[in-house]
C-alpha cells in the first residue's frame, strides 16, 4: 500500500504523532499498525454488510442478489441492466430475473428515455414508502456510532467513504477475467 502522505524530507525528524510513514498516532499506534487495524476491521465490515444483506433478504422474502440491485439502485439512481450487470458483476440472463422480481414486488420499473427509445432503465419505485426494502434500526444504530465523533471527523470519515468506493470499484475491475 502505498503510505505517502505528501512531500517529505527523508532527513527531517517525524514527530512522533506525525501520522507519517514509520510515525505513530496520538495513541502510539504506528502507521503499520493502524494500516494492520483498518484492513482487519474494514474486512469485519465487510462481513457485517454481507449478514445485513442477507438480513434485509429474509425480512423481505426476497433473494440477496435482490436486494444488492435494489441498493445498487437506491445509491447510484436509474440504471440499464448492462450497467446493473456491470455493478453487481452478474450475467445479463441473471439481472433480467432479479429486474423482473424487483417489477413484480413494485420495487422497481422498467423506462425507455426519451432520447433514445431502444435504452431501458431501471428506476425504484420510492414514491410508495411501504415498498422499500426495510432496514429497521439501521439510521439510529449509525447515529449512535457516530454521535461522539465532531463534525470535523466526521467530514474525514466522510471522504474515506467517498475515496474507498470508487477504489473498491477498481479493484474488482482489474479482477475481471480479461
Amino acid at each position: 500500500m502505498d503510505t505517502a502522505a505528501g512531500p517529505s524530507d527523508p532527513g527531517r525528524p517525524r514527530p512522533p504523532d506525525s501520522g507519517e510513514p514509520g510515525g505513530t498516532d496520538a495513541s502510539g499506534r504506528s502507521r503499520d499498525a493502524l494500516y494492520a487495524a483498518i484492513e482487519t476491521d474494514g474486512q469485519r465490515l465487510a462481513i457485517g454488510l454481507i449478514r445485513l444483506v442477507h438480513a434485509m433478504s429474509d425480512r423481505t422474502e426476497l433473494n440477496p442478489t435482490d436486494v444488492q440491485c435494489y441498493l445498487l439502485l437506491k445509491v447510484g439512481g436509474p440504471q440499464s441492466p448492462g450497467e446493473i450487470a456491470d455493478g453487481l458483476r452478474l450475467a445479463s440472463g441473471s439481472v433480467t430475473g432479479v429486474i423482473d422480481r424487483l417489477v413484480d414486488r413494485g420495487l422497481a420499473r422498467r423506462e425507455r428515455p426519451d432520447e433514445d427509445r431502444r435504452r431501458v432503465l431501471v428506476h425504484l419505485n420510492d414514491e410508495r414508502p411501504a415498498d422499500r426494502v426495510p432496514s429497521p434500526g439501521m439510521r439510529d444504530a449509525m447515529t449512535a456510532v457516530h454521535a461522539h465523533y465532531t463534525e470535523a471527523e466526521l467530514a474525514v470519515i466522510a471522504d474515506w467513504l467517498g475515496r474507498v468506493g470508487p477504489a473498491l470499484d477498481g479493484v474488482a475491475s482489474a479482477m475481471r477475467p480479461q
